[in-house]
């Protein structure tokens, strides 16, 4: 009698338990889905998915954001290398046109510092400098205020070339800097990018009491400089696009006379 009223008490209740069970079941059963399917999303295979939501550990994860960040941090330091040398090939190109020119040179303009007044001041730094035979190719600076750039800033936001001579620098600082160098003129063309943004300046340099190219062989010279404006502006887009998450896909690389970039 005891026993059959045990087993009357659980037939009685084995239909409302299941039915209180069953809707936890199910929620856990979906959480578990779209636990485990967030992590295969995220990691772009099932395996690694679900290793990561089921098996991996907090020290397994560090490991792996390691080892992800050396990665990331390897394959900027090819692309940074890589345009360098693009960037270098170009100037090469420029100072092998003519043999009167000393040296060429990239000037990229950055956000600078915040002065007093909380307005952003634009800078600019010398990153790559090309140099002719029996000439140097200066020292490299960085964070030098865009004001040096008085004088020529309106043609190259209009897309223009200039020549400007060494008695035209304001510049007290930019003008010793030239002085050093025994520069008496300069040719500047504009960095530019696809969308009209104006990136930096390709600048071909000449002694002082330097002949200048002729009128025909300086319009090929702009021609090329301009040329090169355009491809190491297509380089610096390159660098800055390894320069993020790393898991973004790289664009097309530039191709420089010929030369497809790694």
């Amino acid at each position: 009698m005891f026993f059959n009223a045990i087993l009357d008490v659980f037939r009685n209740m084995r239909q409302p338990l299941a039915r209180h069970l069953l809707q936890p079941l199910l929620t856990a059963c979906v959480l578990t889905v779209l636990y485990a399917g967030y992590h295969i999303v995220h990691q772009s295979s099932i395996v690694d998915g679900l290793r990561v939501a089921f098996v991996e550990t907090d020290a397994d994860r560090a490991s792996r954001i390691r080892d992800r960040e050396d990665a990331t941090m390897q394959a900027e330091l090819h692309h940074v290398a890589m345009a360098d040398q693009a960037i270098d090939k170009l100037l090469a190109d420029i100072v092998g046109s003519d043999p009167s020119i000393a040296r060429a040179r990239l000037d990229v303009i950055h956000n600078g510092v915040h002065g007093m007044t909380g307005l952003g001041l634009l800078r600019y730094d010398l990153t790559n400098s090309i140099a002719g035979a029996g000439h140097a190719p200066g020292a490299m600076f960085e964070n030098q205020p865009l004001s040096e750039w008085s004088q020529f800033l309106p043609d190259l936001l209009d897309g223009k070339c200039g020549l400007i001579g060494l008695d035209g620098m304001h510049g007290s600082l930019a003008r010793a800097r030239l002085e050093a160098l025994n520069v008496g003129t300069l040719l500047f063309c504009p960095v530019t990018d696809q969308q009209g943004r104006l990136l930096g300046a390709v600048l071909a340099q000449w002694d002082t009491g330097t002949r200048l190219p002729e009128a025909e062989a300086m319009d090929q010279l702009i021609a090329r400089m301009k040329k090169a404006g355009l491809q190491i502006a297509a380089v610096l887009g390159l660098r800055g696009t390894s320069e993020g998450d790393g898991e973004s896909p790289s664009p097309t690389p530039p191709i420089i006379d010929g030369w497809t970039m790694p």
